[in-house]
């Protein structure tokens, strides 16, 4: 017996408890992943993980178990995430929430600047999407200041995402008024609308330049993605992360842990795709200096739009 299979061997049933985990987490991503045929790969990694004892040294271990196979689980998708709550805790308090949204006092609510640069050209930089009711207001001042610029650089490199309610009003404001919807939302048993919102923030209609790199993901994606698709605004720097799917609500698993399923996908109107794995890809490269080749471009057409009129 080669070395591998034996040390598989020995370490499987050493941790029934965390067995206990991977199976019934196995069970649910199978059950509910957006993707059937690859939910059953999933689960069939997860069972394979705990038929091995992949994670069996790390037996009562439960922050290093989690962080573990969350890391692994992003090789499928980036939007899985388990994790192990306080039974003492009201229900319904999920902890990473709650951090997150005590986050966003210090960092301004994601807006992290908003300055007129040379020429009249906006600048705002967002670092998160926190949910409306935080950053709203936030968002609602940047974009007064900005509102007779005559283009607009929006930054969202680093920008991990956040909640769709608030990237939604972002593009809303962007678009004309006439775009009512950028995308549906494709479960395993239908397709529906997604609508976006009323207005809430100020419109904007000059130029637009997206700024992305390979740590912008999610909501940030989905900005760019939809301003691309609808001709609304030129991508620029790198290919972003490539986290498309949407979360559904926790799935609760044995000894106190719940697990996040991605279980729904957006599918654009435009494209009929999304920019899941293959990231959104940028109309040009950034090169050192990003910002810089996002004013040339915005220069250049506004130089061809005075030319036109």
């Amino acid at each position: 017996m080669s070395p591998a299979p034996f040390l598989a061997a020995l370490l499987a049933g050493l941790c029934p408890a965390q067995e206990t985990v991977l199976q019934h987490m196995a069970e649910a991503v199978e059950q509910h992943y957006v993707d059937a045929p690859e939910a059953r790969d999933i689960a069939a990694s997860l069972r394979e993980w705990k038929d091995h004892g992949r994670y069996a040294d790390a037996c009562g271990d439960w922050p290093g178990f989690a962080l573990r196979l969350n890391r692994d689980l992003d090789a499928y998708d980036g939007h899985f995430h388990l994790e192990r709550t306080d039974p003492d805790a009201p229900t319904g308090d999920d902890e990473w929430l709650m951090a997150w949204r005590s986050a966003g006092r210090p960092s301004n609510m994601g807006v992290r600047e908003v300055r007129v640069l040379e020429g009249n050209v906006g600048y705002l930089r967002l670092t998160s999407f926190y949910p409306w009711d935080m950053a709203g207001a936030k968002l609602r001042n940047a974009l007064e200041l900005l509102t007779d610029t005559r283009a607009l650089v929006i930054d969202l490199r680093r920008n991990g995402g956040g909640d769709t309610d608030t990237a939604n009003q972002l593009v809303r404001a962007l678009l004309d008024d006439g775009v009512q919807a950028v995308q549906d939302i494709q479960t395993r048993t239908q397709r529906r609308p997604d609508p976006l919102p009323a207005a809430a923030l100020p419109a904007y209609r000059g130029r637009v330049a997206v700024l992305l790199d390979r740590r912008s993901a999610s909501a940030a994606e989905f900005v760019a993605y939809s301003l691309q698709a609808e001709h609304r605004g030129t991508v620029v720097g790198t290919r972003s992360a490539g986290a498309a799917t949407l979360l559904g609500d926790p799935r609760p698993l044995p000894h106190d842990f719940q697990v996040f399923i991605p279980e729904a996908r957006p599918v654009n109107r435009r494209t009929g795709g999304n920019w899941d794995r293959d990231g959104v890809v940028p109309d040009a490269e950034g090169g050192d200096d990003p910002l810089h080749v996002a004013r040339r471009l915005l220069e250049r057409a506004l130089e061809a739009d005075t030319g036109d009129s």
